[in-house]
């Protein structure tokens, strides 16, 4: 199976197009993403933009293929009414909806009591995940737990009638979850599905840590990557916008693919600091490198890019990049001829 690749989508307006409405610049970055034929795209959680589960359930109901990945606080929802949420979700978009639950965001809800802490922030995720997939697979669902109880609690799983019941045989949404620390890589491998790193090294230096603690929980988790991409049709040209930044030329480190990592995205607006720059060629190697490498160790699984402007650049993704990934033999060509819909 080929890696997934998503992108992640505005919660806040960007671009100060006063002559459109306020939501405009979102509904042509997630037609973008569908037209350039992206696996998905990412709802990012945002104290002071829009709401992620509103953002997400958008996305998908505008498109016909694209998934949609909501980050959402686990302190912000009652678990069982989460998964409630989300297999209404799973029936009205096919299956489309995977999450990402954050825990160390912060929340008014964290700052408060003061004496809360990491350990019981997992230790509220990990029953979190636990109680939201017990009820999803269980009718009659029981948990009498430090942070939620639920009696009786569960999907009906039963078919009377012929008819299936609204909640029930609904595939659970992916979970996604990021961070090295021990407490995140113990709960990735208890719950997770996709667990995101955010550069290659990290994901050499802490992967096989994740992978020990997944097989130990009888599991197996898959990598992920969230990087930033500044891809251009030669190396001088993508090399060119960042030199425009002061000081950013020496900051370049180059990479066997010929591309180069770059940790000054936040620069350009990027949330996601670390990322690659490089002709359209060399950073499709450097990414068919990572999700296919070529002395048959797994590859990662899904990236998760980050790209600004997000409209144009996401068009030049699909445009330009991921054919090379994908047919690696393929010329780009306009998507306009590519059947890309």
């Amino acid at each position: 199976m080929s890696a997934r690749f998503l992108v992640t989508l505005p919660t806040r307006d960007e671009r100060g197009w006063a002559h459109l409405p306020p939501y405009e610049e979102r509904a042509q970055a997630v037609q973008a993403a569908e037209v350039a034929a992206i696996d998905g795209v990412v709802a990012p959680y945002d104290l002071e933009g829009e709401e992620s589960t509103v953002v997400v359930s958008d996305a998908l109901r505008h498109s016909r293929w694209l998934h949609g990945v909501l980050e959402f606080h686990v302190s912000d929802l009652n678990p069982v009414y989460a998964a409630k949420i989300a297999a209404s979700s799973q029936r009205f978009h096919g299956g489309r909806l995977a999450w990402a639950p954050l825990v160390e965001a912060p929340t008014t809800s964290q700052r408060l009591p003061a004496s809360t802490g990491l350990d019981a922030w997992y230790a509220r995720a990990d029953e979190f995940l636990t109680v939201a997939r017990g009820v999803w697979e269980n009718a009659g669902y029981d948990h009498d737990g430090t942070y939620y109880q639920v009696r009786g609690g569960g999907f009906p799983q039963v078919r009377a009638h012929g008819f299936r019941d609204a909640l029930a045989g609904l595939p659970f949404p992916r979970v996604h979850l990021t961070g090295t620390s021990d407490h995140t890589l113990g709960l990735s491998a208890r719950h997770g599905d996709v667990h995101l790193f955010t550069s290659p090294r990290e994901r050499e230096e802490h992967g096989p840590r994740l992978d020990a603690l997944a097989d130990a929980a009888g599991r197996t988790v898959a990598h992920g990557l969230r990087l930033s991409l500044l891809a251009r049709e030669d190396d001088a040209e993508a090399r060119a916008v960042v030199a425009a930044l002061e000081g950013a030329g020496p900051d370049l480190v180059p990479l066997a693919s010929g591309a180069s990592w770059w940790d000054g995205f936040a620069r350009l607006g990027h949330a996601v600091p670390g990322g690659l720059v490089g002709s359209y060629a060399d950073v499709a190697a450097e990414l068919r490198a990572l999700t296919a490498p070529a002395d048959g160790t797994t590859g990662v699984d899904t990236v998760v890019v980050d790209l600004r402007p997000r409209v144009e650049e996401t068009y030049r993704l699909g445009e330009h990049v991921l054919p090379l990934v994908r047919t690696p033999s393929a010329t780009t060509t306009p998507l306009e001829t590519t059947g890309a819909l």
